[in-house]
C-alpha cells in the first residue's frame, strides 16, 4: 500500500477523544487536492515514534487483508504550518514542536459514523469484518479496541477501525508468547479486552478467506510495509523489524494462529 506524504496547511480543531492528543488539520496532497485528516504526533505517544510505526505497519497490513481501515497519511508538519496553530491551543502547538516533523494521519469522516458502544449486537454482514479484526487483532497484538475505548466507528452494517500504535509490542513483554502457540491469546479470553469477542462468540464463523489472506501475503508485501515507514523515523528501526518477523511468522503458522482464535471464542 502506498501511503500519500502530504503537507499541513490549516489546524482546524482539536479532536474530542484520544489520549494522543491527535487534532483536525486540512493538508494538501502533492497535486494540489485538499484533504481533512485527524493527525497525531510523536510527542504524544507512548513510544514516539515507534508508536507511529506502528499505525503505518498496521494500516498497511489492514489494506492488504481487506480490512476496513481509514485512509492513512504521512503528515509534514512545517514551523510555519506549528507557529500558525492559534493561542487557544497552544498545548497542541508545543506538542508539534517537541514531536517528529512528519506525523501519521487518517482521513477524517464525517457521515453519522459514532463509536462503537457496548452492547451493539454484530450483524449478520457484520460477521465477517468483526471476525477478520479479531484475528487481525489477536495476531498483531492490539490491545487497544476494547470496551471503553473502541477505536471503532460504525454506522449501521459499515465498520472502521482506527488507532492501531499500540500494536507490536510484543517484544517488550515478558515470557510472551506467539499467537500461533497455545495460551498466545489468553489475554483476549478475558470479557471487555475486545469489544466483538462476546458477539464473536455466539457465531458461525468461516474463517476460510480469513486464512487465505493471510496466508497469501507474500514477503515483498511485508518488506514493503517497513518501506512504508519514513526515514525520518529512524528511531524506530528495531521496533519495525520486529513488527515485519512477526507478521511473517503469522503467516506461515496461520492455520495455528486461528486454532488459537477459536480457542479464546469457545
Amino acid at each position: 500500500m502506498l501511503i500519500s506524504r502530504v503537507v499541513a496547511t490549516e489546524f482546524m480543531r482539536p479532536m474530542l477523544n484520544g489520549k494522543t492528543g491527535p487534532t483536525l488539520i486540512i493538508c494538501q496532497k502533492g497535486n494540489g487536492e485538499e484533504v481533512e485528516i485527524v493527525a497525531k504526533c510523536s510527542a504524544g505517544c507512548e513510544q514516539k515514534e515507534t508508536s507511529l510505526a506502528a499505525e503505518v505497519i498496521g494500516a498497511c497490513l489492514a489494506a492488504d487483508l481487506g480490512l476496513p481501515i481509514l485512509e492513512p497519511f504521512l503528515v509534514e508538519l512545517d514551523p510555519q504550518f506549528i507557529a500558525s496553530v492559534p493561542d487557544a491551543h497552544a498545548v497542541h502547538r508545543d506538542r508539534m514542536t517537541a514531536s517528529n516533523f512528519v506525523a501519521f494521519g487518517s482521513r477524517h469522516v464525517t457521515g453519522q459514523y459514532s463509536a462503537w458502544a457496548n452492547g451493539t449486537v454484530i450483524s449478520e454482514a457484520m460477521l465477517p469484518s468483526a471476525a477478520a479484526i479479531f484475528t487481525f487483532d489477536g495476531i498483531i497484538q492490539n490491545p487497544d479496541r476494547r470496551d471503553g475505548n473502541p477505536n471503532c466507528l460504525v454506522r449501521g452494517d459499515d465498520i472502521r477501525i482506527i488507532d492501531h500504535e499500540l500494536a507490536f509490542a510484543h517484544r517488550l513483554i515478558l515470557s510472551w508468547k506467539a499467537p500461533c502457540e497455545v495460551g498466545g491469546l489468553q489475554n483476549f479470553q478475558t470479557p471487555g479486552k475486545h469489544i466483538f469477542r462476546a458477539g464473536l462468540k455466539a457465531k458461525q464463523v468461516d474463517y476460510g478467506p480469513i486464512r487465505a489472506a493471510w496466508a497469501g501475503l507474500s514477503d515483498a508485501q511485508i518488506s514493503a510495509y517497513g518501506n512504508a515507514v519514513p526515514t525520518e523515523w529512524a528511531g524506530a528501526t528495531n521496533s519495525v523489524a520486529s513488527a515485519l518477523q512477526l507478521i511473517k511468522d503469522a503467516r506461515d503458522n496461520i492455520d495455528a494462529c486461528i486454532t488459537e482464535i477459536q480457542r479464546v471464542l469457545q
